[in-house]
């Protein structure tokens, strides 16, 4: 069955409690969890079980998540545990994950078929990158542009909705008002004036064909 993974059913909550299902030195498995494992570019929660140090979340094909702690400990199976995760962090996450499905939005209409997502992009509490196929070049004033229009969007607001399909409940979609809904399984906040001003720049060109495109949040 996996986890039960609570950070779907409340991407706000920021402490639970939870049994023991394996523990094998550093590695912790719980029965519920509302620490999010990394995956779709969006990195794992860090935070803690009692007191232990989490430093990172994965998950196996199974959706049983994992929880890295930084030492061993003595967890035993069937003890109940209390975790917390790094909430500010967290947060710092969810926003900017928004704030790429927006930007890639803004990018469809600027440039559309001449424009392509390469990756699903990497999100950490620092910025968002996402590398896109094109010929076109992300020259400054053109991602000034962009950033704008994103953030007319941002601040106009409006609601962010994300469900899980309902054959397959690991299957996730992201979606606001004006445009397709997308396939994406990360925590997201439930209102984009949530995500504040943001900054697009240039990254480091990724190889030919290809541009990055660096997200902040202000």
């Amino acid at each position: 069955m996996g986890t039960e993974t609570l950070f779907w059913k409340d991407p706000y909550m920021k402490e639970f409690e939870a049994g023991v299902v394996s523990a094998n030195g550093r590695e912790v498995v719980l029965d519920r969890t509302c620490f999010f494992p990394q995956g779709g570019g969006q990195v794992g929660d860090s935070g803690f079980l009692n007191d232990e140090k989490v430093v990172d979340t994965r998950k196996d094909e199974n959706y049983n998540v994992t929880h890295f702690l930084e030492r061993e400990s003595s967890f035993k199976v069937g003890e109940a545990v209390k975790g917390k995760i790094d909430w500010e962090r967290r947060y710092r996450i969810m926003k900017l994950h928004s704030a790429a499905h927006v930007v890639y939005y803004i990018l469809m209409d600027v440039f559309g078929e001449k424009c392509k997502l390469a990756s699903s992009g990497i999100v950490n509490e620092k910025k968002d990158i996402t590398d896109y196929l094109t010929d076109s070049s992300f020259e400054r004033e053109k991602l000034k542009v962009i950033g704008g229009k994103a953030n007319e969007l941002i601040k106009k607001g409006g609601e962010i909705r994300t469900w899980s399909d309902e054959q397959k409940p690991n299957y996730r979609f992201w979606e606001i008002d004006g445009f397709p809904k997308m396939p994406c399984g990360g925590t997201h906040p439930r209102r984009l004036e949530e995500i504040g001003e943001i900054m697009v720049q240039r990254g480091k060109k990724p190889g030919a064909g290809k541009e990055r495109i660096e997200i902040l949040l202000r």
